[in-house]
């Protein structure tokens, strides 16, 4: 299964850190996202590796294509 990568607002679980986070800033090149817990308590949590993330929505196929079709309309 491919990697999925991270998009801004997407909620997660991360390994060492207890509670659901929210991406708030992604990193392509280096693949980690920063997150921060849903209720606003707290830090951002930065460099997150994404292979330590864990996705309260988990995508199925149908989805990653809905989304994918959206994402490139939405830029032209």
């Amino acid at each position: 299964m491919a990697l999925r990568i991270p998009r801004k607002h997407d909620r997660v679980t991360a390994q060492g850190h207890n509670g659901v986070l929210a991406v708030v800033d992604v990193d392509k090149k280096s693949k980690t996202a920063d997150l921060q817990f849903v209720t606003g308590d707290g830090p951002v949590v930065q460099g997150v590796s994404w292979t330590a993330l864990q996705y309260m929505d988990e995508e199925d196929v149908n989805q990653a294509a809905a989304r994918t079709v959206r994402e490139t309309t939405e830029r032209d």
